[in-house]
């Protein structure tokens, strides 16, 4: 250290953070000397939703809240590191200070990492997996410092939200293991769903300084496999209400998925093999139940398939010919 930072370093401080990025949790103040005495008459400024945490000896000295303070320490500006000598110019006077942010931190997101077993009414047993998002402020810094920032050692932003985060992941998981609701029905219950996290999450955190605020729960969603079973259900109950529809709409699929093939449908003539079996179809419908299947009926069919691209536009109009008998 040069000379003039040497006298640069013995006028008085003003200590102050201001987080431009609006994302810190947790800042240490650290002269540009690198150098940690703080001397009798600096400044300390606090803003709103801030506190200023003092840590001496390793150990939690002092807090202050929103304000403008002027320190009181054994180091004197000019005279500190004479004052120093019997300890080879290292103040023993020395304290860390670090500003907390106290303010609300919204839109963190929190997942389960893992399926979740869960007894099930409709399923016997069954794997979930769900996300959201949480709010979170430190309502106790001592306590938040102590727990999160001493003892556990987590002193990034990022690793405090993955901390919290996963704090929120087991409150989820052991609400939704506890109801005896069926996962189908937990879609109709995220809000009450969420009330219970909320409180369990803050019963667990007071200790540790923090309060949980906001608990989403966005998706709850199953296996790959069991949603295609329930879209198969749900096939089989529409079958059930109108057989006719049902087998029309699955003949179109097959046909279309069919002429996509090679050694499909795909050759000279596949648009009027296709259209003469959906006009048998549709003209075998009409004469079972001419009530029902008027050539309106028919045509919104018809467009239906067009609009969801079973049908081309070409076999559409050769579709509507038939209908109309032109």
């Amino acid at each position: 250290m040069g000379l003039l930072d040497y006298l640069k370093d013995q006028f008085l401080d003003v200590i102050e953070f201001e987080d431009t990025t609006k994302k810190l949790i947790v800042s240490k103040f650290q002269r540009a000397s690198g150098d940690n005495e703080l001397k009798q008459g600096s400044k300390v400024i606090v803003r709103e939703s801030q506190s200023a945490v003092f840590i001496k000896g390793g150990q939690l000295a002092d807090i202050l809240g929103p304000g403008t303070y002027s320190l009181i320490t054994n180091n004197f500006p000019i005279l500190s590191k004479l004052m120093a000598f019997p300890y080879l110019f290292t103040s023993p006077v020395i304290s860390d200070v670090y500003f907390v942010s106290t303010k609300q931190f919204i839109d963190n997101k929190w997942a389960t990492k893992n399926p979740i077993m869960k007894r099930d009414n409709d399923f016997n047993m069954v794997r979930i997996r769900a996300f959201g998002k949480f709010a979170f402020r430190i309502t106790d810094v001592a306590a938040f410092m102590r727990e999160i920032f001493g003892t556990k050692g987590i002193v990034m932003t990022y690793d405090v939200v993955e901390y919290l985060s996963s704090m929120v992941t087991e409150a989820f998981s052991s609400t939704v293991g506890e109801t005896k609701l069926s996962v189908l029905d937990l879609a109709a219950q995220y809000r009450s769903l969420s009330g219970t996290i909320q409180e369990k999450l803050n019963a667990q955190a007071k200790s540790v300084g923090v309060q949980f605020s906001n608990i989403l729960i966005e998706n709850v969603s199953l296996p790959d496999e069991v949603e295609k079973l329930i879209d198969e259900q749900s096939g089989v109950h529409l079958a059930k209400q109108d057989m006719t529809s049902f087998m029309q709409y699955q003949t179109a699929r097959a046909m279309r998925d069919a002429s996509k093939q090679d050694a499909g449908l795909a050759g000279l003539g596949a648009g009027l093999t296709f259209g003469q079996v959906m006009a048998q179809n549709i003209q075998s419908s009409t004469a079972e139940s001419p009530e029902k299947k008027s050539k309106t009926d028919q045509l919104r069919e018809l467009k239906a398939l067009l609009d969801d691209g079973i049908l081309t536009q070409e076999e559409f109009e050769a579709e509507k010919k038939l209908i109309l008998g032109k």
